[in-house]
């Protein structure tokens, strides 16, 4: 009966890519045949992987890299599996999952082109999901009513768990929260209407507002405005509705014109607005992605000077890449939330390609750990802190959020030991082949980060 599904892959570049698959496919029922599963030591594997594809496959996934797109015994299994496809009259045993971003069409095996190619190269639950909407219209492929889940466990375990324990140890785990320490007391909405031109560029003030109902909302009261918007200069301030920020944070405003949950909404918008103008301000190179802008340093820093935790610059064969991050606010918490990220840049300039953005992502991610990020966290933050510790907000010309450099930090009783850590890289910060190193300049002590 053919009832297996098999995974076919280049061992062991492309292993960590058909253990995921096979694992979640087993999960969910499947009878999965893949190398990294069932062979052990000294086994006559190639026999034994021919009678599997020969006898008791029912659907053929190729993994689909650079490395099995030419390797030979990869080339050698597909060969069995063509024969296959013929003998049981299947065009669709053969299901090829495109892995490789760096790969294109062009440069495909000719015997893989013509192959169902499912997109694996930047969502692997995507891919999923659309590699089992193919099964579901596929009567060969049949789920297990009573899946193995102890020996899915005992695999689980083997594969990515090893001799990881809990241990009884305290340990500091730093997070990424970085509390607020002041906001501005008033929120203003302003009854500006028929005194600004229309289309005034309201981006290019130096300090954030929305626009509500014709009506401006900003923490600036209305003199601010005078010296950047021609018109405002008679404006009467009694026409402002002021709201007190606390009591608004605090729920409590009953208004027939505007609800709290908005004047929230305005709050968070106008905090996370402001962050992007004052870093803009300070020349830092900037990005935008979903939702969010992120930040970096130039390759041409003082590094002697500025990088004082972490590097933040570095080289990726031809381009650079950057130690980049993003912000929000969470008023639930009072806490500033900053993301961290890669970015690539080619002569000063962010590289523009989504594409090319990912693939570097991964790349020179790969060899970073959690103390890393952290590291470059720190660094990236000291560098747009003052002498307080504090980073200044500005959305006013002398209004600001003001937001502390030293992240919150919380305590667990149970540490774990990781024999990852042993094989980290010596060079954390290049792939091979860079041609540029930067040395870390020192490093935080003995926290790790999540």
């Amino acid at each position: 009966m053919r009832n297996k599904i098999f995974i076919s892959h280049a061992n062991p570049e492309d292993n960590d890519q058909a253990r995921w698959l096979g694992l979640q496919l087993m999960t969910m029922g499947y009878e999965v045949w893949c190398d990294v599963f069932n062979l052990k030591g000294g086994e006559k594997f190639w026999k034994e992987i021919e009678n599997e594809i020969r006898q008791n496959t029912c659907k053929f996934l190729y993994v689909l890299t650079r490395n099995s797109n030419q390797r030979e015994g990869c080339l050698d299994e597909l060969a069995v599996a063509e024969a296959v496809e013929k003998t049981i009259e299947d065009n669709r045993f053969i299901i090829a999952l495109h892995y490789d971003q760096d790969l294109t069409y062009d440069e495909l095996n000719i015997r893989l082109k013509r192959r169902i190619d499912l997109n694996f190269k930047t969502d692997w639950q995507q891919g999923l999901k659309n590699l089992l909407a193919v099964f579901e219209e596929e009567p060969k492929v049949v789920i297990s009513e009573n899946p193995d889940f102890e020996n899915i466990r005992k695999y689980w375990s083997t594969i990515y768990l090893n001799d990881r324990k809990p241990v009884e140890k305290e340990e500091t785990y730093t997070s990424n929260w970085f509390p607020i320490s002041r906001l501005p007391d008033i929120l203003y909405v302003h009854d500006f209407k028929g005194l600004i031109k229309k289309g005034f560029e309201w981006e290019n003030l130096p300090f954030p507002t929305i626009g509500y109902k014709k009506h401006t909302v900003t923490f600036a009261p209305a003199p601010d405005f005078i010296p950047f918007i021609p018109g405002v200069e008679n404006y009467n301030s009694d026409l402002s509705k002021k709201y007190i920020v606390d009591e608004i944070l605090q729920n409590n405003y009953e208004d027939t014109n505007v609800k709290n949950r908005t004047l929230v909404n305005f709050i968070n918008f106008l905090i996370k607005t402001g962050f992007v103008k004052t870093l803009k301000a300070k020349g830092l190179l900037s990005y935008e992605m979903s939702g969010t802008t992120a930040f970096c340093y130039s390759k041409d820093m003082n590094i002697d000077k500025i990088f004082p935790f972490g590097q933040l610059v570095g080289r990726l064969k031809e381009r650079n890449w950057h130690f980049a991050y993003s912000g929000f606010p969470d008023l639930v918490h009072m806490v500033f939330v900053i993301k961290s990220h890669i970015l690539l840049s080619e002569n000063g300039e962010i590289v523009d390609s989504k594409r090319v953005q990912q693939s570097g992502r991964r790349k020179q991610g790969s060899n970073w750990w959690n103390k890393h990020w952290k590291e470059k966290l720190m660094s990236a933050i000291s560098i747009v802190s003052d002498e307080n510790g504090l980073i200044k907000i500005n959305v006013g010309r002398s209004i600001a959020v003001f937001i502390e450099s030293k992240p919150l930090a919380f305590s667990s009783y149970v540490s774990y030991y990781d024999p990852d850590e042993s094989r980290e890289a010596l060079d954390d910060f290049t792939d091979e082949g860079d041609d540029e190193v930067i040395s870390e300049q020192q490093s935080i002590e003995n926290e790790q980060s999540h």
